[in-house]
């Protein structure tokens, strides 16, 4: 059986933006280069991170109460999800009945 389709756009971007961040966070870092010339190591990863978790910030904050109760439905409120905390926590913070 095929996974059944994600109704919600809201939880379909907040999952690809965690799984682009998982990528990033994922990625092989540089060997350590002890020059003089290359004492400060590449930083794109960790900016790309704060960058991606600054858009989820957006992303849920942004979304209507309706938006965020039918996305975290969705989820099934499954503990341990990336997805489903993140909905979780912005849905106490307004006070929400889920």
């Amino acid at each position: 059986m095929s996974e059944p389709l994600i109704a919600s756009p809201l939880l379909a971007e907040l999952q690809r933006l965690l799984a682009a961040q998982d990528v990033i966070a994922l990625m092989p870092t540089p060997g350590i280069d002890t020059s003089v010339g290359s004492m400060w190591a590449d930083p794109m990863s960790a900016v790309a991170i704060v960058d991606m978790q600054q858009q989820i910030v957006e992303l849920v904050g942004g979304a209507t109460d309706e938006d965020l109760i039918k996305a975290y439905r969705e989820t099934d409120g499954e503990r341990e999800c990336l997805d489903a905390e993140a909905l979780l926590a912005e849905i106490e913070r307004r006070n929400l009945d889920k």
